[in-house]
């Protein structure tokens, strides 16, 4: 695959994807710390206010998800996880080639 069509691959790749990974990480920081965490803040020992019930469930549900759906919904984002890691590893080792080939660092080492 040439370059320019895996460079514009990617960019639309990490588009499409970045509004999920942004759910999924806001949805596991709220689960995971504070007043959202499973087991409320009894568990934590602090003196927080306890959230709705009815909040803890919307963000299991939006980051769990029910069934079939959700377990192939996680299945391609992480697939899309490691092809976007992949496919920018490839990119920067050709652009570091390019860059070594050429003579060209763009300033870097260099001192003005």
């Amino acid at each position: 695959m040439k370059g320019i069509h895996l460079n514009k691959l990617h960019r639309y790749v990490g588009i499409v994807i970045a509004p999920f990974m942004a759910i999924q990480t806001i949805t596991g920081l709220l689960l995971g710390f504070g007043p959202f965490r499973r087991g409320g803040p009894a568990l934590t020992g602090w003196n927080m206010p306890v959230i709705d019930k009815a909040w803890d469930d919307i963000l299991i549900k939006t980051h769990f998800g029910p069934g079939v759906i959700s377990d192939s919904y996680h299945l391609l984002l992480g697939a899309g996880i490691i092809w976007m890691a992949l496919s920018g590893w490839i990119l920067y080792l050709r652009g570091r080639r390019l860059r070594k080939k050429t003579g060209n660092n763009d300033g870097a080492g260099e001192k003005p």
